[in-house]
Formats: structure tokens, C-alpha cells, sequence
């Protein structure tokens, strides 16, 4: 992947602390205008993969290429990038407006610029009526948003977020979800996300890199790592599935993909691979119900029925010997096993 679209590349970039490799070889390459995002669990290097980006740390290895020019030794404040931490680094001091300013006053920005710079900015966010409150009376999100206006309001060719959603409830986080890709679709600046939320990276971006113990395993777009993932980590990290092996191969099975019916029912699952199991429990979710069934050879297996009467068979309890279907194209193998 070549070209004026390639805004970010990463060309074996390695990084280690003492002993320890944080990031092994990473190559990575994003579009100019996408919502990209690094996903992994704590400790996986994606964190650390941002830092580097930003400028904060040095790689000790490969190459950062901003538009082009590697800036792997070029200090923080010489990128064109921006950042947006978790705890959004506020001035408490200052008000909203004063905040979002900042940035532009330190480059010299003053007078009607630097106010209607300051104002659309704020609007843009959604936070224009709140310029002359200070960060104490704000509310989580809205000191989240103002941290990004700070940041946007720079107009940066990139933009990195540090997961700037996990100090916020799990209401608001999701809200916050949808305010993040409208502002970004909105402003037109490159955002680069990072998360260990897998809801978070699937709402959001337009592509996904799933790290792990320093290594990128796929980057994809959400349905494409979801649908088709290339490892069993990717598979177990990015929803749920269950692992299988049948005929020689590993194939992955989401729960949706999943039928149950009664052992007395032979046509409900008529032209689906079937198999018996016996159910180890229900967990109610709300929308769904998690049913976990071992098959006969011992699997563990992983399906969500709808809480809807039309659509749930009853009478399936703790204990009860079902049925188990599904199509065999729903079933993904692994490692170009077929």
C-alpha cells in the first residue's frame, strides 16, 4: 500500500524495554482521512506503538514516515500530529475556551483567527455554550470533548487518541462512540484510535490492527476481522467464538451463526450440520440469552438465542440434551485450512 493516501506508515519499527520487547517489527500503513484503530489487550503494544508515533518514545529499530518523511528523531512538537490522552490533561485554571486556545496562542494564532478558530472548534464539538465554564464544571464527557476540541482546533494531519473513552460510564462511552466518527467525518483528520474495547473499534473504525505481545496478527476492516480472522487469537480477542476441530481442520463458529433444538425435533435444523450437546447453562443478557452447550466430543460451545418467545424454544434448561446446528459456510477455517 503506496501513495499520496498513505498519510502513516510504519516500517519495522521495534521497541524493548530492558529485556522485555514491547514492539516486535511492526509495519503498518494508514489512509489519510481514515478512523484507525489499534486494538489488543493490556500489554499487547499498542500503547507503546503510539508513543513511538507521537514522539514521546524512540524507536530502536525501523522507520515512522509522517506524509511521507521519517520522524522517528523528530521531537513531539515538530510532528504535525496532536494528541488526546484518557485523562484529557486539562488546565484547571483555564476556562473551556482558554483550554482549546492554547495550542494556537503558542503558535503565535491571535486576534478574530484565534476566536473564530476557538469557536468553530467548540461547535464542532458540540460545546459552544460552554467556553466560559472551567474543567470543574464539567461533566465527564464534557471535559472529553473539550480535550478533542483542543485538538482538532490545531488541525493536525494526525490525530492520536489514547483510549479517551475509558474514564467515562458505559452510557456515555457508547454515546461518546457515535460523537467520535461524526466529529471525525466532520473535520476530515486522519484519527488514530487506540483501545482495548473491541465494541469501541468495531462502531468506529474503518479499519482494525489487532496487536499482540508486540506483534500485529490482521488488519482488517470490523466485518472482515470479525467474519473471516486470521488466528485463533484474533478470533477469541475480536466477539466471541467457539473453536472447533472437525475433519482435520480449525474452524471458528460465532453464536449467532448457532440453532438450537430439542433432541424430538428432527426438521428444525434440516440441511445444517448437526451435532447433540447438553446444556451447561443460560445466562440472561437482556436482548439475548448466552447458552453454553458441551458437545459430545467434549467442546464448549457458545450460542446467543433472542429473548423473543417467537424465536426462543422453550424448555431448554441446565441439564437438557439438544440438538446443535449450523451452516457449514458459517463455520471460518483457520490458517487456510479450506
Amino acid at each position: 500500500m503506496d501513495g499520496p493516501d498513505v498519510i502513516l506508515r510504519l516500517s519495522g519499527v521495534r521497541k524493548s524495554y530492558g529485556a522485555a520487547a514491547a514492539v516486535e517489527g511492526v509495519d503498518l500503513a494508514v489512509l489519510r482521512g481514515e478512523f484507525f484503530t489499534l486494538l489488543g489487550p493490556s500489554g499487547s503494544g499498542k500503547t507503546t506503538t503510539l508513543r513511538l508515533i507521537a514522539g514521546f518514545e524512540r524507536p530502536d529499530a525501523g522507520t515512522i514516515a509522517l506524509d511521507g518523511a521519517d520522524v522517528a528523531r523528530i521531537p513531539p512538537f515538530d510532528r504535525n500530529i496532536n494528541t488526546v490522552f484518557q485523562d484529557y490533561a486539562l488546565f484547571p485554571h483555564m476556562t473551556v475556551a482558554e483550554n482549546v486556545a492554547y495550542g494556537l496562542k503558542a503558535k503565535g494564532v491571535r486576534g478574530a483567527e484565534l476566536r473564530g478558530r476557538v469557536e468553530e472548534a467548540l461547535a464542532t464539538v458540540r460545546m459552544q455554550d460552554f467556553g466560559q465554564r472551567r474543567p470543574g464544571q464539567l461533566s465527564g464527557g464534557q471535559r472529553q470533548r473539550t480535550g478533542l476540541a483542543r485538538a482538532i482546533v490545531n488541525r493536525p494531519g494526525l490525530l492520536l487518541l489514547d483510549e479517551p473513552l475509558g474514564a467515562l460510564d458505559l452510557k456515555l462511552r457508547r454515546e461518546m462512540q457515535f460523537e467520535l466518527k461524526r466529529i471525525q467525518e466532520q473535520v476530515g483528520i486522519t484519527f488514530l484510535y487506540v483501545t482495548h474495547d473491541q465494541e469501541e473499534a468495531l462502531s468506529m473504525s474503518s479499519r482494525i490492527a489487532v496487536f499482540n505481545r508486540g506483534r500485529i496478527e490482521q488488519v482488517d476492516a470490523p466485518r472482515g476481522l470479525y467474519d473471516r480472522p486470521a488466528t485463533a487469537f484474533v478470533a477469541g480477542f475480536v466477539g466471541t467464538s467457539t473453536l472447533l476441530r472437525r475433519g482435520g481442520r480449525r474452524l471458528v463458529l460465532r453464536p449467532e451463526k448457532i440453532r438450537l433444538a430439542p433432541v424430538r425435533d428432527g426438521a428444525a435444523l434440516a440441511g445444517l450440520h448437526v451435532e447433540t450437546g447438553r446444556i451447561e447453562d443460560n445466562v440472561f443478557l437482556g436482548l439475548f440469552t448466552r447458552t453454553l452447550v458441551r458437545l459430545d466430543d467434549g467442546t464448549l460451545l457458545d450460542a446467543v438465542r433472542p429473548n423473543d418467545a417467537a424465536a426462543s424454544p422453550q424448555g431448554f434448561g441446565r441439564g437438557d440434551t439438544v440438538r446443535v446446528g449450523w451452516d457449514a459456510a458459517a463455520a471460518w477455517a483457520l490458517d487456510g485450512d479450506g
